[in-house]
């Protein structure tokens, strides 16, 4: 083979690039060099980033030209090459501008070499069939084998959880995973939730909507209370209506950048029920509602509005105010999702 490419090479003939390809990712096959070999060597011989992902690991892998390690969190407008019998494995060649004769060659080289080296993978866990469903680099086909090995018809309701939360790891059902900082579990139709849950819900009418449902519970999970807190442990994403636009769009950096956010979390610091105050007053039409839900008299609760009042420069009962606070509590829950 060496002798080959070294006489076309001479004459110039293309057909050397192509043969060097093959030669190359041959001998990586022979060697049993590791997955991320086969993927770095996309990266040289293309000349641009390549990278690697394998839906059922909630694994990423990309590699620069020059073989270095980069972020894992790719566009997704990259076109992805399947890799044979590894059902949610793709690769792909972030090439900017035309594409190159061998781009082509390489990523198909290159998924076989991977399928060469890691082999079929028919008998997936539960956990990897989730990750697979809800995996937006999957195919529609994947996607839906996934979802049938889990024995799952109709819409599926997909909940999302914190890591390390007992309240959300398995109660629901058996079709649980850790994807990413999260617990998600897939349950069939529309389940009635046992009490002390605390997650976001989102609810997708076919398999091909279930990464999208995910986003929309992981959105769901960042406005809910703590279990022992007057707001909701467990919000629905259809129910946020207008309110998932200013979820989606505000990141917990930029919400936590607002004044009327930092006058909050200056008035924990002395109050620490402030918080728990201003959501209690909202969810309720009376402030005697509101108090016996904090377990204080209305009185108190009176007192603790006034002294609120004088720190945020707002008071409630003003017009505005009430919603004003609201919007404040809702950011408040964005900046601090990730402390949940």
């Amino acid at each position: 083979m060496r002798d080959l490419i070294g006489k076309l090479e001479a004459v110039g003939d293309e057909t050397a690039g192509a043969l060097r390809v093959i030669a190359h990712f041959d001998s990586l096959v022979e060697q049993r060099a590791p997955v991320a070999a086969v993927i770095r060597a996309a990266a040289v011989l293309a000349g641009c980033p390549a990278g690697y992902h394998d839906a059922g690991r909630s694994l990423t892998r990309r590699y620069d030209p020059q073989g270095r390690s980069m972020a894992a969190d790719a566009p997704r407008s990259w076109p992805r090459v399947a890799v044979p019998g590894r059902a949610g494995c793709c690769l792909w060649l972030e090439r900017e501008g035309e594409h190159r004769p061998l781009d082509a060659l390489i990523l198909e080289r290159a998924a076989l070499a991977v399928h060469a080296l890691t082999g079929e993978r028919t008998h997936r866990s539960i956990g990897e069939a989730v990750k697979i469903a809800c995996d937006p680099d999957a195919s529609e086909a994947e996607r839906r084998d996934a979802i049938t090995r889990l024995g799952i018809t109709g819409p599926i309701t997909v909940v999302v959880g914190g890591v390390g939360d007992a309240s959300a790891e398995g109660l629901l059902s058996p079709h649980t995973a850790l994807v990413d900082e999260h617990v998600v579990t897939l349950v069939a139709g529309a389940p009635v939730f046992p009490s002390g849950l605390r997650a976001g819900t989102a609810v997708a009418a076919d398999p091909a909507r279930l990464p999208a449902a995910l986003d929309h519970a992981r959105l769901a999970l960042r406005l809910t209370d703590r279990l022992s807190g007057p707001g909701a442990s467990l919000v629905h994403y259809d129910d946020l209506g207008a309110l998932a636009v200013v979820v989606e769009r505000i990141t917990p950096d930029e919400a936590g950048a607002l004044d009327d956010v930092r006058r909050l979390d200056q008035a924990r610091t002395t109050r620490p029920w402030a918080i728990d105050t201003l959501q209690a007053v909202l969810d309720h039409n009376s402030l005697r509602q509101a108090a016996a839900v904090l377990h204080l008299h209305h009185s108190t609760l009176q007192e603790r509005l006034t002294s609120l009042a004088a720190q945020l420069g707002y008071s409630l009962t003003q017009p505005g105010g009430r919603q004003r606070a609201a919007v404040a509590v809702l950011l408040w829950r964005i900046a601090h999702c990730a402390d949940a």
